[in-house]
């Protein structure tokens, strides 16, 4: 490994905290002759020498960054790092012992710890020679120059295709040049599928200019299908037609090629389609030629490549490419600026300033490498770090076509050790693989590689250096969920291969060279089609297999389950029997229901993943892996847990099924002491299941668990209340649903069983469901919960008062739903207290709240007590299903509302909204519409309508001066929509699901109409022509065509003169695939819409 001096160093760090700590006096024995004290003393030994040597490491690593290691110095440290390994595997083999004799109340084996101190004084000896070793080589020395290193450019390469997070600089130009072409017609090559590539070197931003131009709101409507796929050097042209199938429907396919080709070309028949794919390296054009085939069956074929190579896009029969060149300085000052400063409104000093342009100078251009050395100096005003990275030799590397080696590897350098071994690990993950943090964190603790430090927990060790590495550019957050999915670009994958190429192997699709396996400790096995066995029964036949520190095994899924499953749990039995040392292991997506009995040998075994494999049950071995700390059964059918489980006394993190409702623990879980991650749990009267008294022991559990079958919690039970000392909970769901209850007999029982499951005040989130009492507790509401901010009350439905929650002080989210005894809400919903005006004062309810949602609540009639100052933070009210409500709070309540629904049934008086942006109301009376009718909306910009059992409307331009978005939807009664013409702000109208409403006029300021099984409307529309609805003259017809939408009727009982779903017809009156409602709303609310923009459904 090029960095094993980080590694190693960082690794003795917490193996000599835990030889210290199995070496302390508190656990020596009182004999002095006994094996026990044996043992202890050639520990003590042990430590001591792996202090000297760790300091030796610390010196090499700190040289490392600026000089290169002669061949016998990188033989030494190899040899090094292998006495290391052994070493730890000694030490945790006698802490398991430890651990397995206090769990067991057994005796130590004398024999046993013999073996172990013969072990450990054996590698103590070859310590010592390897210091003597050390010192004749006189390490650290001055090193000659660096040579040139292998270059990042001469590995596999695979770039990333998720849509990452990213401020860009300086790519408007190209950007608009290839949203022109794309919006183009007629610009087809020979081949019937128009191409163009964006060439350029990597780190220069071809994926992310792809990303923006794909994400672009102009593309997205103009074309009926979007596709990205990432391709890389493997071209097969089977699994790239699955993923741009996939990548169309949003379906996974498996099918032959032949399959494939035609559900692609049935699905493009007619259709515009843009398709990314990204990072192509394929000479080979009778591959393009067969990928293409079903490409050529759409309307309108666009496709973008992405790629290094000329000879690529020449294959490929692109027009003339776009040559991605390098950003300008002053772009990249400002790029680096930003990363660097965080934020735009700080300034440098004047002398890191002049420091900075030198080292943006350095970058030459490349993007990647400004934002990763900016990530480096993040926030960090010492000038000799800045210095330090300036003059640094890696700029004095021989560059190749990537060029962004040097930069890289300096901001790797700046790393501290700690954080430099978590990072080289993420090697294990294949490119484009989307990362979550959690999950990172759970491998890195299994590996030890995060130090301890005082009372903060290794989780959150673990989530800073997550955060840590994001500002350094390291990774990437995703931008689907920024808080916890990351990916690695691309290069910076191939920097942490590059690094860790001795260690770490990532084997994808049946690419296996034994060889490379000589020295590999973190092995990750991916195959995509059904060949398995083929690279596992490499695997079980290694010797290696006794060195290796972790195994990830990925099948190819369902349907292609194909292995025998006794051939697949042979070879897994037989891995299980050689893997001694191994503390990563993750067995996802394989056909097997069961796991061999020999998993319990794993005894070093810290990470275990089962995830999205068939397994039913765990073998009761299991419960001998002392050292686990995480188990994961996400998306498996396991159904019951092993008798003693509760053994696993060192697990942290359970990751249940999702189908755990029916499923309960076996007494025992209370031993479980360090247990962090608990998600759900059921409450069981049966004795030989756990009783929810065990949680009391578990004080470390936190983020959110969720209790089902509350109903079940003993009442006599003398424990103390379980979650009231949980500060780590900050998320807790409730459930009494799945045990029958009588309300008149068991009410004051569930009360109590309310009261007795209160949580911390740390909380954040909680739900209540199924609460089978007429009153709330009193700590539902209590304002010392101040850090809640989402509270969720469902089908409580014998309360006929709503909690006091207007005192919860970061409460923002509220939603209420199926309290069908509530008929009145009064100012005890906002206050602790029955308030009179003179005990209320200088109490504003609500102060946080923003989104407030009633729903199914069948008897609510009246709402009142609200008073001024009281939800200062509304911002979006929701009413569903309370078809009694007619009182409802007036000014200035709803003075900072932006957007409402109402699908109540009822008629709430609320004559006025000043504020009101978004509006949708579904109206089941016509007078309900009269009453909507003469409400005033003066900032209203978006109106969704559904009328039931309405013939006729009334919309007025005086009461809706603002709108732009009007849709009618579900409306089967509707006839007459009145005042249409007069809205002169309007520009998109959507009518859907109105097979009576009759045609009138059309505001001329429309830029977008969407129709669909509207047949009277659309005939109208027909018969009277557009230039006669808009008032245009000829000539101006064509250009206004361009800015329509129609959606055809789909209904198979209509005529066939009223389907325009023709070529020809489509043609003559601008018909177009219609746009997503939601999304047009949205972009036209964001000021993001070009006038002649057409949204895509």
């Amino acid at each position: 490994m090029a960095g094993g001096g980080g590694f190693l160093s960082s690794m003795f760090t917490t193996m000599v905290t835990k030889l210290h700590s199995l070496a302390s006096p508190s656990t020596t024995s009182s004999s002095s002759s006994s094996p026990h004290n044996t043992i202890e003393q050639e520990m003590s030994k042990l430590t001591e020498t792996m202090r000297r040597i760790q300091a030796k490491l610390d010196d090499s690593e700190s040289e490392e960054e600026n000089h290169a290691k002669s061949h016998s110095e990188k033989l030494w440290l190899s040899e090094l790092k292998d006495v290391a390994y052994d070493a730890e595997d000694v030490v945790e083999e006698y802490e398991y012992e430890v651990l397995r004799s206090k769990q067991l109340h057994e005796n130590n084996s004398g024999a046993h710890e013999d073996e172990l101190a013969n072990k450990a004084a054996a590698i103590r000896k070859r310590f010592d020679e390897i210091t003597k070793e050390w010192k004749l080589l006189k390490l650290p020395k001055k090193a000659e120059k660096r040579k040139r290193s292998p270059m990042l450019s001469d590995m596999n390469r695979e770039t990333g295709s998720l849509v990452v997070e990213s401020d860009v600089l300086g790519r408007e130009e190209e950007k608009d040049m290839l949203v022109k072409w794309l919006l183009s017609k007629n610009d087809t090559t020979g081949n019937g599928v128009s191409v163009i590539a964006v060439i350029g070197m990597g780190g220069l931003g071809k994926t992310t200019l792809a990303q923006l131009v794909y994400n672009d709101q102009r593309v997205k409507s103009y074309f009926d299908l979007t596709g990205w796929v990432c391709v890389s050097e493997n071209f097969h042209v089977v699994s790239l037609t699955e993923k741009i199938l996939e990548s169309f429907t949003k379906v996974e396919v498996h099918k032959e090629l032949d399959g494939l080709q035609h559900a692609l070309q049935e699905k493009l028949q007619g259709k515009r389609f843009l398709l990314i794919l990204d990072d192509v390296w394929n000479e080979e054009f009778t591959l393009w030629d067969e990928l293409r085939k079903p490409l050529v069956s759409a309307q309108v074929s666009k496709v973008i490549v992405t790629t290094r190579n000329h000879r690529v896009a020449g294959i490929m029969g692109t027009r003339s490419p776009l040559d991605l060149n390098c950003l300008s300085f002053d772009i990249c000052w400002q790029l680096f600026k930003r990363v660097t400063l965080e934020g735009a409104y700080k300034r440098l000093q004047p002398h890191l300033e002049e420091l900075g342009r030198k080292i943006v100078d350095k970058c030459k251009g490349l993007p990647l490498a400004v934002k990763v050395l900016g990530g480096a100096l993040r926030n960090n005003e010492d000038i000799d770090s800045w210095e330090k990275i300036l003059e640094n030799e890696m700029w004095e590397l021989e560059e190749t076509n990537n060029g962004v080696l040097p930069a890289l590897k300096i901001s790797y350098d700046c790393m501290p050790i700690q954080l430099k071994r978590c990072f080289q690990y993420l090697s294990i993950f294949p490119k484009d693989t989307s990362l979550d943090s959690e999950e990172i964190v759970r491998l890195w603790m299994s590996q030890g590689l995060l130090p301890l430090d005082g009372d903060m927990r290794a989780e959150d060790i673990g989530r800073n250096y997550i955060k840590r590495l994001v500002e350094r550019s390291m990774l990437n957050s995703v931008e689907i969920n920024v808080d916890s999915s990351f990916v690695m670009h691309d290069l910076v994958h191939d920097l942490a291969q590059y690094i860790t190429q001795d260690e770490c192997l990532c084997v994808m699709d049946n690419k296996f060279d034994a060889k490379k396996l000589q020295k590999i400790r973190h092995l990750s096995v991916s195959v995509k089609y059904p060949n398995l066995l083929k690279p596992l029964e490499t695997i079980k036949d290694l010797q290696q297999l006794k060195l290796m520190r972790t195994l990830f095994i990925t099948g190819p899924g369902w349907p292609y389950f194909m292995i025998r499953q006794y051939n697949f749990f042979k070879i897994l039995d037989d891995l299980f029997q050689k893997l001694k040392y191994i503390r990563a292991l993750h067995l996802s997506k394989i056909d097997i229901t069961e796991l061999p009995d020999s998993l319990g040998n794993l005894k070093l075994l810290r990470y275990l993943s089962i995830r999205s494999a068939k397994i039913r049950m765990l073998p009761e071995s299991i419960c001998n892996l002392y050292y686990l700390q995480t188990l994961d059964l996400i998306a498996t059918n396991v159904h019951e847990f092993p008798r003693k489980i509760g053994n696993l006394i060192s697990l942290r993190h359970l990751l249940l099924p999702y189908n755990y409702k029916g499923v309960f623990f076996p007494s025992g879980i209370g031993n479980m002491t360090n247990l962090q991650t608990l998600r759900r749990f059921n409450v069981s009267c049966e004795k030989e299941h756990c009783d929810i008294g065990e949680l009391n022991s578990l004080m470390k559990l936190g983020g959110h668990i969720s209790i089902y079958n509350v109903a079940s919690v003993n009442i006599f039970s003398n424990s103390k209340p379980p979650l009231k000392t949980k500060k780590y909970i900050d998320s807790l769901e409730l459930d009494w649903s799945g045990v029958p209850f009588d309300i008149f007999k068991d009410e004051k029982k569930a009360k109590w069983q309310l009261e007795y499951l209160e949580p911390h005040v740390n909380l954040k989130i909680l739900e209540i469901n199924n609460y089978p009492a007429f009153k709330f507790v009193g700590w539902v509401g209590a304002s010392s919960f101040t850090k809640l901010t989402k509270l969720v009350l469902k089908y409580c439905k014998y309360c006929s008062k709503l909690p006091p929650l207007g005192q919860l002080p970061s409460l923002e989210e509220l939603e209420i739903a199926g309290m069908h005894y509530v008929r009145h809400v009064g100012r005890e919903f906002c206050s602790m207290l029955m308030a009179s005006p003179s005990s209320s004062q200088n109490k504003i309810a609500f102060p946080s709240l923003k989104d407030l949602i009633f729903r199914d609540m069948k008897n609510w009639e009246e709402w009142d007590g609200v008073e001024i100052g009281d939800f200062p933070s509304i911002h979006s009210i929701k009413l569903y299903g309370c078809p009694r409500l007619i009182k409802f709070p007036q000014w200035p309540f709803m003075s900072s509302v932006k957007k409402m629904t109402l699908d109540s049934g009822g008629v709430p008086d609320v004559s006025c909204f000043p504020s009101l942006k978004h509006l949708e109301i579904t109206v089941r009376t016509q007078e309900y519409s009269e009453v909507m009718s003469k409400c005033y909306f003066p900032t209203l910009q978006h109106l969704i309508l559904s009328y039931s059992k309405v013939e006729s409307i009334h919309l007025s331009q005086r009461r809706l001066p603002s709108l732009k978005t009007l849709k009618i939807h579900d409306s089967n009664e509707l006839r007459v929509v009145t005042g249409l013409k007069n809205l002169t702000s309007l520009n998109s109208l959507i009518i859907k699901e109105c097979p009576n409403l009759e045609f009138k006029k059309l505001p001329a300021t429309l830029a977008q109409v969407q129709l669909y099984r509207c047949r009277l409307f659309k005939k109208g529309f027909k018969e009277q022509h557009m230039r006669n609805v808009l008032g245009e003259e000829e000539e101006e017809i064509e250009n206004l065509l361009d800015f329509l939408v129609w959606i055809a009727e789909e209904d198979d009982n209509n005529d066939g003169g009223e389907d325009m779903r023709n070529e020809e017809d489509r043609r003559d009156y601008g018909v177009k695939q219609c746009a997503n409602t939601d999304d047009w709303i949205e972009a036209v609310d964001d000021k993001r819409v070009d006038d002649n923009m057409v949204m895509d459904e």
